[in-house]
Order: C-alpha cells, then structure tokens, then sequence
C-alpha cells in the first residue's frame, strides 16, 4: 500500500471523533488466507503441548447482570476441540467459550505471519496486538478503553458493535476493576424486560455496526463499546498509544490504590468479585511499590513507556472530512442509529433472560460498599484527586 496513503489513513486515525468502518478494507495477511479450521489447526500444531489455550466459557442464560469475567469458567482445550464443541451448525448453543484478548507474543508464529499495521501508518506497533477468537454469543461487557485509540480487524466471522461517545451519561464502575478498562453498569447483552425505559435515553448517542471479514473498525478514544460474537468469529486489534497515555497513567495508579486498600486483608471470594481475574495475581503487590510507580510516573511519566506514542486529536473536523473524501479506500463514518433499530436491538436482546436465576452474586458485597468504591474511582473524582495533587507538589516545589 502506497505510503501516502497509510499516512493519510492514520491522520484520519487519530483524529476522527466518531467510529469509522473501512468495509472490505484491501488487507492481505497471510495467516488469515485460508479458513478458520485450517488456521485452528496451525495452531494446535504449532502449540506448545504443554501450553492448552486456557478458553473462557459461560451459560447464555446467565443474564441477571453484565457478563462478568468473574463469572466465568476457564477450560484448556485444543483449537480442535473447541470448534467441535461450540460452533456446531444448525444448533442452538447453550454456553459460549472464547480465547480472547491473547496477546500476540502467546500464539504460534505461524499463525501470525503478515499481520503489520504499517498499512494503516503505524510501523512501529512492534507486534502489540491481539487476538479475540469466540463462538456465538462471547461478548465483553460494555466499557472504555482508558489508553490509546483502537484499530479492530475482523478476520473470520462476524461481531457486533454498539458504541456510545465518551459523554454518554452511563453508569461507570470500577468493579471488576481490571487496568485500563472502565466498565458500566448497564447489561446491554441482557436488558431487564422491566427495565427496557432506562434504556431509552441512551438511543440519540447509540452507534452500531456489524463487522465482517476484511472490515475494519476504528474506536475513537474512550468510546463505550459492547462486542458480541452473532457467529463464531476471529479479530486482532491494536491500540494506537497516545502521548495523553501518560497523563492518564497517573489516574489509573490512583484508581489501582483505592480499589487494592478496599480488597487488602478481605476474603478471596471479595476478591474474586471485586477484581478482574487478569488483576487477581497483582494484589500480591505491596503498596510501597504502588506508590514506588506513581512515585516514578509523576518524576519522569516519560520514560513510562518505550513504545512510540503519537499525538492525537491534531487536525480539524473540516480537515479530517477532506482526508476522508481523498482516501482511495471505501470509508463510511458511523451514524446515530434509528430509534426503532436501537429498540429492536434492547429487545432482541431482553429475550434472553429466562425464569431461571444463574450464578447470582447476593450478599457478596453491600451495594452501599459497592457504591462507595465506585464513587471514589469515578473519572471526575480521581481527576480532582489528581489535580489537588499537583496543586500541592507545585506549592512545596515553591517553599
């Protein structure tokens, strides 16, 4: 691909301020040439044999709240099982399992060979992706992403995206509170039938798309977003890190210390409820390290990270329409959806909860102590919090 096209394409990257879709987009990795079946069986051919990919797996039914990691199960298993087991045509499943948010470095080389964002103007991703392969119904619970702005190549299958402008009045939680992701509270793979109205209000800032192979999506930073497998699916993605990563770093060692003070010294089962399971190892941490890494970020943020970190958000809207129009691609820039598809999406989606009440969470933790942490981690607080800080640094530098 020509360099001033990739060039033009990550302007556009970095400064578009709402979800764009490159349908079809001309990308040719290697890896992804033939199907999913062969590229499964790469994989476990190519696999360490000691190493099963550990695959999460969960009961459709479950819907009473978000689908939480913590609620999960975690089954190794080969490629070839899990095509066996949960992509069966022409039935309707009843659990779904997914291998999702692997980093680059833990799948088998062959079954990466020419994936390179340099298409796209980024060079210098030094392989700092991911993969998320699921079956039918794997979805992540809608959150933001706290750092850099996402590139989402679908390669197999299809996903479904519903997306939401960082001002979109959602209820954040911190809990299950993992690193760089903020969560809400709204269950969008399962709304309450009974609850259908609190929907309602988020309808004028709902964006959505289907992903299919050879798409490509582009998530604006701090964009909501609920993804959900409609059939068995494979993507890889890539965060673009931004300079304001740095700045946003601070916020989420704060974050990191409140949530740990609350869960040092409680039961596992606290722990399990209050933290990702990708946070559970890190509890271990004593806080003189935690604050030995705000310490270091707020001496020289800097050296936080050797990766390149590019700027964003450096060209007008005017400028940006200009690119689009001049790009040799196909480009389509999400619009709100329709009152009555956003509708049928809830509703559709409500018919999943059933008589039956799976994994519930009672009496785990209070909803006052629920409360509490998440208003303390809320994103304006924390800004205040660190503002005060720096007020105060600035104030003893001067003494």
């Amino acid at each position: 691909m020509a360099t001033y096209l990739s060039s033009n394409l990550r302007d556009i990257i970095l400064n578009t301020h709402v979800p764009l879709v490159f349908p079809d987009f001309p990308i040719h990795w290697e890896c992804f040439d033939d199907s999913l079946l062969d590229w499964c069986a790469r994989y476990d051919k190519d696999a360490s044999v000691s190493s099963l990919p550990a695959f999460e797996s969960m009961a459709i039914a479950d819907c009473d709240t978000p689908q939480w990691e913590r609620k999960r199960k975690r089954v190794k298993m080969t490629m070839h099982k899990f095509l066996q087991d949960f992509t069966k045509e022409g039935q309707e499943p009843t659990e779904w399992a997914a291998y999702q948010y692997v980093r680059a470095g833990g799948i088998p080389a062959s079954c990466l060979t020419g994936i390179d964002f340099k298409c796209f103007g980024f060079a210098e991703h030094q392989n700092d992706y991911s993969l998320w392969l699921g079956s039918k119904c794997a979805n992540t619970p809608c959150h933001y992403d706290t750092y850099g702005v996402n590139i989402v190549v679908q390669a197999y299958g299809s996903k479904s995206w519903l997306l939401f402008p960082p001002e979109t009045a959602l209820q954040s939680s911190r809990i299950p509170y993992e690193e760089s992701s903020v969560y809400c509270l709204e269950n969008f793979y399962a709304p309450a039938p009974d609850k259908l109205s609190h929907y309602e209000q988020f309808q004028g800032q709902a964006y959505h798309c289907l992903l299919h192979p050879g798409d490509v999506l582009i998530v604006p930073r701090h964009w909501w977003h609920y993804v959900e497998a409609v059939e068995t699916s494979l993507s890889v993605n890539y965060w673009v890190p931004l300079k304001t990563d740095l700045d946003l770093t601070l916020d989420e060692l704060i974050v990191k210390h409140v949530v740990e003070s609350f869960v040092k010294g409680e039961s596992d089962q606290m722990k399990q409820y209050l933290l990702n399971p990708n946070q559970l190892d890190e509890i271990a941490d004593s806080a003189s390290s935690l604050f030995s890494q705000f310490e270091h970020a707020v001496q020289d943020s800097s050296s936080a990270s050797k990766r390149k970190l590019w700027e964003a958000e450096y060209l007008g809207q005017s400028e940006v329409l200009k690119l689009l129009s001049s790009v040799e691609v196909r480009v389509r820039a999400l619009d709100v959806m329709s009152k009555e598809a956003y509708t049928q999406l809830l509703t559709n989606n409500a018919r999943r909860h059933g008589a039956a009440m799976w994994n519930r969470e009672d009496n785990i933790i209070s909803s006052t102590l629920e409360q509490l942490i998440n208003s303390m981690c809320a994103p304006r607080c924390i800004a205040t919090i660190k503002r005060e800080f720096f007020r105060r640094l600035g104030q003893n530098q001067r003494l």
